[in-house]
């Protein structure tokens, strides 16, 4: 029996022009609320950012956001997992050594420095509702969730795959093919899933998952039922049950429905 399903957005449930089929929604929405589905949008993305996508239904949903460092149900905060300052240094480190432009994740804010530029700031404005651009990003007073680094599709694999070998005590996933995304080692949306399930009293068996990135994967191997959408990455289709259409097609949304029938 499905008592949760979550999903991942971008690439997963959004279209490339950041919308959705809402009247789709709104109709299986209402089915997973009369039979007590839990639904959960499970996400790299800032908080606020994914609820705003939701006005009608939010109150009435759980957010697994930052990657799993973020849980909320609605508009209540249910758990932080900010970074020790430990990590958050080295990250910084990182960042100064690679020619990457980055984004910091917090509790309050994202923060972008000021020398990657103003287009940079105004186009991470798709994924995150509140940003500031600041001098640097040691002198950020906020708790921090995590570090991005925005890098070419051609190169991510290899700067990935060295920043493991380099930093075994970082969490490193791909948040989307130009994004590497570092994190407290061990956090993954999966973390936020598992929190959900214990205060529900939900199996993993009985979690429905959908993704499309490395930073999916740990959600996609601890659900009992998983999909990837047709454009995914190799380890995300590799983690899931099945292999279903893309996010252009609504495809998440038409397998829910199907679900539910």
């Amino acid at each position: 029996m499905i008592k949760l399903i979550a999903t991942d957005m971008d690439g997963t449930w959004l279209r490339e022009d950041k919308t959705y089929d809402k009247e789709l929604f709104e109709k299986e929405f209402q089915i997973m609320q009369d039979r007590d589905i839990k639904f959960v949008i499970a996400s790299g993305n800032q908080y606020e950012n994914i609820l705003d996508r939701f006005p009608k239904a939010n109150k009435n949903m759980y957010f697994v956001a930052e990657n799993g460092a973020l849980v909320a149900h609605g508009n209540e905060i249910l758990q932080i997992s900010d970074l020790s300052d430990e990590d958050y240094q080295t990250m910084l480190e990182i960042v100064e050594k690679l020619p990457y432009k980055a984004i910091v994740a917090g509790v309050t804010s994202a923060y972008v420095e000021k020398s990657s530029g103003k287009e940079f700031a105004e186009d991470l404005k798709k994924y995150v509702k509140k940003i500031q651009v600041v001098d640097s990003f040691n002198n950020i007073d906020d708790r921090i969730f995590k570090v991005s680094l925005r890098v070419p599709e051609d190169k991510m694999p290899k700067v990935l795959d060295k920043l493991r070998e380099d930093y075994p005590q970082i969490g490193f996933v791909s948040g989307a093919s130009t994004a590497i995304d570092m994190q407290t080692k061990g956090m993954n949306k999966a973390v936020g899933l598992e929190y959900l399930g214990k205060k529900l009293k939900i199996k993993s068996s009985e979690m429905v998952t959908f993704g499309d990135s490395g930073n999916d994967v740990g959600m996609l191997k601890f659900a009992g039922t998983s999909f990837a959408t047709a454009t995914a990455l190799p380890d995300a289709k590799k983690a899931a049950n099945q292999i279903i259409g893309s996010s252009e097609e609504s495809s998440v949304q038409k397998k829910i429905l199907e679900l539910l029938s």
